[in-house]
């Protein structure tokens, strides 16, 4: 059976330099055609899309000087200041392959105000660590966005300690204001965080450049220099976004993608940033959906310098390296499945069915991981697969108004990647 795609014009400068894995769909990609849910990955001519990279890096480490030392990743694994119970027999939500997790605190399962997203790990020293980020829901003022930093070296104790950090953007010499995004997606590479700016890109962050801020009363509800000190909203550390890679104001829709998630590949030889697009059949339709709606979510691979770790920038852009149709709807995260060197299949999170895992590829159609059948978490989000190819983490949103982890409260969670393979 082919799995055809629906193919617009592209706008600002889309050229007709496909895929590889395309030549055999090249001829339909003027026609507006179905897709089908759960077919293999469809190869996507993405030859019109480029990232520019901002190039603040060195401007936004030297308008952070004033605020005190960089202290780094180090400095604040060693006051984390929260504690989140590891998950029992009983606490634990069901999820094929399920290993081990962890919830956090009360006041975090409870709030309102702020609502996990996405999730990465990697080890600092001898430290294994996730990174998870949460939006403020509320507009007035918009926090943005603030990053759980949890100590998972021990799963088999009794609770995994974390701290917030809040994400900043230098403005000038001195200051400083929220990072006003959904933090859809996280990708960890050296020392930057990748973060989805959802209409424009990627975001990063030096994880050496954290900086402690003040956290009197005053500061509760300023962001910024305040007087003779800085603030950020009570929390007591800051992570400051060091530069970005924006799509050129001149690429439209429907070349223009949606950054709603991220993930973190290092599969065949090049480790590369992953992008992907969440829609749906109703508020979110996306420009390849063609007569079916919510399916024409994109999957995109970024090259990564594997020195520098910053995207790899050709001719003054940064240009995909793989580009897919999903096939899928409600996509929320993505991992690569690490057992395979071909970077070809993946795992994507999704909140179709109140939650599910997909194992998608280029060769096959998906294989399916249902909430509704206890295979897997409700309302999944971000996913970070170890390189090691043993352990498939994922955190969730949470379902409104449940604090039980065990029937959609907020978790953080891995399983056995075998199991799911």
């Amino acid at each position: 059976m082919a799995w055809s795609l629906f193919i617009a014009t592209c706008l600002g400068g889309c050229g007709p330099a496909p895929d590889v894995e395309a030549s055999s769909e090249t001829a339909l990609e003027s026609q507006a055609r179905p897709l089908t849910e759960g077919a293999p990955l469809t190869a996507h001519d993405a030859s019109c899309l480029r990232l520019v990279d901002q190039n603040t890096w060195t401007n936004s480490v030297a308008n952070m000087a004033d605020v005190g030392p960089a202290l780094g990743l180090p400095a604040l694994l060693g006051d984390l200041n929260r504690a989140g119970p590891v998950l029992t027999a009983s606490t634990y939500p069901p999820a094929t392959g399920y290993k081990g997790g962890f919830r956090w605190n009360d006041g975090d399962m409870a709030t309102t105000d702020w609502i996990p997203q996405a999730l990465t790990a990697g080890v600092s020293g001898d430290t294994n660590v996730a990174l998870v980020s949460w939006h403020y829901a509320p507009s007035n003022p918009d926090k943005g966005v603030r990053l759980s930093v949890a100590d998972i070296s021990n799963m088999s104790g009794s609770t995994v300690n974390y701290r917030h950090v809040l994400l900043v953007r230098p403005t000038s010499a001195g200051q400083f204001t929220t990072v006003n995004e959904h933090g859809g997606g996280l990708a960890w590479f050296g020392n930057y965080l990748y973060m989805a700016d959802t209409s424009d890109g990627l975001r990063v962050f030096d994880l050496t450049q954290i900086r402690q801020v003040d956290t009197s009363a005053t500061c509760e509800t300023q962001v910024g220099k305040v007087g003779s000190v800085w603030c950020a909203y009570g929390y007591k550390y800051v992570l400051p976004q060091v530069s970005a890679y924006t799509v050129p104001s001149t690429i439209a829709s429907p070349c223009r993608p949606k950054f709603s998630f991220l993930g973190k590949d290092t599969r065949g030889g090049t480790s590369a940033v992953l992008s992907g697009e969440y829609c749906n059949s109703s508020d979110a339709q996306c420009p390849y959906d063609g007569s079916t709606p919510g399916l024409g979510g994109r999957l995109y691979r970024w090259p990564l310098n594997a020195t520098t770790n910053r995207l790899v920038v050709v001719n003054g852009a940064v240009v995909p390296e793989r580009a897919w149709i999903m096939n899928e709807p409600n996509v929320q995260g993505v991992a690569p499945v690490m057992t395979s060197t071909a970077t070809t299949s993946y795992w994507l999170s999704s909140t179709r069915y109140g939650g599910a895992l997909f194992k998608v590829s280029t060769s096959a159609s998906r294989k399916a991981y249902l909430s509704g059948s206890s295979q897997w978490a409700r309302m999944p989000e971000g996913m970070h697969a170890t390189g090691s190819g043993t352990n498939l983490w994922t955190v969730t949103e949470g379902v409104s108004g449940v604090t039980n982890p065990a029937t959609g409260g907020r978790v953080v969670f891995f399983v056995d990647q075998a199991a799911v393979d």
